[in-house]
């Protein structure tokens, strides 16, 4: 469907809508809903329609060219904004993107009020939310190492080797052993625990740096 541009409609002072002059001309002089144009009916005084209508090309009526009507055309929704998506739930200022220049990767940020501890890591060009503890002994992750993984980033507990989806938190291996005593010990201890996903948080970097996170 052809986009159709029309003139820019000035109100009186009661509001009403005027019509630009060459507009009321198209319609006709005799004021809304009539026509100039004699009507012709039939012996029983009933209009019969025409079984053809002429379409009435308004932008050559108007004269606007094609140009201007794509421009007076409104544009197409954009997505989602960062307000939408940020009217739901609980997002919390944690850092700006200033904070992981000079090569810096992470930051913590502890919530007084929420009584949590989240780290932000920053890998590659994103930056993700996470609690700042593991699942498997409530380690810090604030040296955890970041890689790439088969499905995405992944991250490894330093203390036990417990491996999550960064993005998602599921548990990619469960205190696995390395064949060191340590490591077999804590493998031990664990080997009758259903493994627990670490908790992620939603992140948003909004257009002036602020880097937002959804803890609820």
């Amino acid at each position: 469907m052809k986009t159709i541009a029309q003139k820019s409609l000035a109100p009186t002072s009661r509001g009403h809508v005027v019509p630009p002059r060459s507009v009321r001309q198209a319609a006709g002089g005799g004021g809304f809903g009539k026509t100039n144009k004699k009507v012709e009916t039939g012996g029983s005084g009933i209009y019969t329609a025409p079984k053809s209508k002429k379409r009435v090309d308004l932008v050559k009526e108007l004269g606007l060219d094609n140009s201007a009507a794509a421009a007076a055309a409104p544009a197409v929704a954009a997505p989602a904004s960062e307000t939408e998506k940020l009217s739901k739930g609980n997002w919390f200022p944690l850092a700006k993107v200033s904070d992981f220049e000079g090569g810096k990767k992470r930051k913590i940020c502890e919530l007084k009020g929420n009584k949590q501890v989240v780290v932000l890591h920053k890998y590659q060009d994103a930056v993700y939310a996470t609690n700042a503890f593991s699942t498997a002994y409530q380690y810090p992750l604030i040296d955890a190492k970041i890689e790439d993984g088969e499905e995405g980033p992944i991250i490894t507990t330093p203390l036990d080797g417990t491996i999550y989806d960064l993005k998602t938190g599921k548990v990619i291996k469960w205190v696995p052993s390395d064949g060191s005593a340590i490591r077999g010990l804590l493998r031990t201890l664990k080997a009758d625990v259903k493994p627990v996903a670490l908790p992620v948080y939603p992140v948003v970097v909004k257009g002036d740096g602020t880097v937002m996170v959804r803890l609820s």
